[in-house]
């Protein structure tokens, strides 16, 4: 019974993702191919030593570039692989830089200050990388090498976010019934876990676009969902491995540890067997953190070899625009500083009102939760417990808040997006303290709320489909 709702769950979604996907401005109406829309598409094809085929004004093959296996993408950049309008952004943010010895990059917008290079030799200078945790390339590697110009993020997208609505559904259910004692059998409706989790938060959007930064944003949660389901069910080794890729793909999420630490250590007994005896909490924990520790080790490695620090992911080098550039600089990538913007856009930002269709749209910039799902409100509600599930909410509460930080004093707010992008890093984490706050309010204030949250998701869908939104926010 569990196993057919899980996959009925799945193939729901992920069959409405896909055609969300199809649709979209990423997909393939009009133009029957599926533009390359992702960065980490291209990483992997400079990994792998991918070749360039050169095409005419005429639309007739020109040659073939060479391309040997390497860490930079910058080939791809110098014979500009971009056969579509819609993939211009394929080569938009990369940090690209000028050598300096065994120093970091001097990024591109300095090289003529800082090493008097002259903008003709530039091109002919610099080397590109794609600025961004690798995860999602680590993800898409195996998938690429199979499968080539057949992968696209677009619907691979759509398929991982299927599964993590399936997961997420599973996951509720059992976190209820042990934190809300039986919550779970009230949960129907439009309070059944699926409709709050695939339909009323920024997810709906999100999942289909498959561009580099939601991408990764989908592949960080749905790491974090299945992490947190079989660290339930008392598998650390997976748990770890699935954590491991959540957070190789937006570090933030590396601070839900907290809850998953407490997840490990409590079924610990029902899943750690050595030489026939159970290995208790410690050697559970051990065993989850093999992956995150050898994963986390490659990052620091690249980035290294990249940028010539095992912190640095980048953004230094990166080409942004003047505003945030001069933020930067100012600044740093986190500052107390951005804690103003940032909570605004997070939290309370309110919709544009524009006097033609679609007449109520997110500001680029982002919309507060507010307004993108409401029904997250209900996380106040979640506050406090008693007997056995107030351990496992107060380590959900550590956890969200602690994933949420990084978002708050982060120098961007994130840019042409339906509400707050930076809180999907925590999305697992949201519905399940929301589940918890649902279930305790009055009915008819819970299903308003799912309700209204499901309206303002579907809202951005049907504004983004008819390709009236951002253009009309601009």
């Amino acid at each position: 019974m569990v196993a057919r709702r899980f996959a009925a769950v799945w193939a729901i979604f992920a069959g409405l993702y896909v055609a969300l996907a199809a649709l979209g401005p990423n997909g393939v109406v009009p133009v029957p191919v599926w533009p390359q829309v992702n960065q980490h598409l291209l990483q992997v094809r400079a990994w792998i030593g991918d070749d360039i085929e050169l095409v005419g004004a005429d639309g007739e093959p020109a040659g073939v570039v060479e391309v040997t296996p390497r860490l930079d993408v910058t080939p791809y950049l110098r014979h500009r692989v971009v056969g579509d309008p819609r993939e211009r952004a394929l080569l938009g943010n990369l940090a690209c830089g000028v050598p300096a010895g065994g120093g970091p990059l001097i990024p591109a917008q300095e090289a003529a200050r800082r090493a008097g290079v002259a903008p003709e030799q530039l091109l002919d200078r610099m080397v590109c990388h794609v600025g961004f945790p690798p995860g999602p390339a680590f993800l898409l590697l195996p998938l690429y090498a199979g499968l080539r110009g057949l992968l696209a993020t677009q619907w691979l997208s759509a398929l991982l976010a299927g599964f993590a609505v399936a997961v997420m559904d599973r996951l509720l259910a059992l976190w209820l019934d042990e934190v809300a004692g039986g919550g779970s059998r009230a949960m129907t409706g439009l309070l059944a876990p699926p409709v709050l989790s695939g339909l009323g938060t920024l997810w709906l959007w999100a999942a289909p676009d498959g561009s580099t930064w939601l991408f990764a944003h989908v592949v960080a949660a749905t790491g974090l969902a299945t992490a947190l389901l079989l660290a339930w069910r008392g598998r650390p080794f997976w748990c770890g491995l699935a954590f491991a890729l959540a957070f190789s793909a937006r570090p933030p999420v590396l601070l839900a540890a907290p809850l998953l630490a407490v997840l490990v250590a409590g079924r610990a007994p029902r899943g750690v067997r050595r030489r026939g005896r159970r290995g208790g909490p410690f050697a559970a924990l051990a065993l989850s953190a093999l992956s995150p520790l050898a994963l986390g080790g490659v990052v620091l490695a690249l980035n290294q070899l990249r940028f010539a620090s095992p912190f640095d992911f980048g953004y230094a080098a990166m080409i942004t625009p003047p505003e945030l550039a001069q933020r930067l600089a100012e600044h740093g990538q986190l500052s107390v500083a951005f804690l103003g913007d940032n909570l605004r856009y997070l939290l309370w930002q309110p919709p544009r009102l524009l006097p033609r269709f679609p007449f109520i749209v997110s500001d680029p910039h982002g919309m507060g939760v507010l307004f993108v799902t409401p029904a997250f409100v209900a996380v106040l509600a979640a506050i406090g417990g008693a007997g056995r599930g107030r351990g496992l909410l107060a380590a959900a509460w550590v956890s969200l808040i602690a994933v949420t930080v990084p978002a708050l004093l982060y120098f961007n707010t994130g840019w042409v997006q339906w509400g707050g992008r930076f809180l999907l890093d925590g999305w697992p984490v949201w519905l399940l303290l929301a589940g918890v706050g649902l279930q305790r309010l009055d009915r008819r204030i819970a299903v308003a709320l799912v309700a209204l949250s499901v309206a303002s998701n579907l809202w951005a869908v049907v504004a983004t489909l008819s390709r009236a939104w951002p253009g009309c926010a601009m």
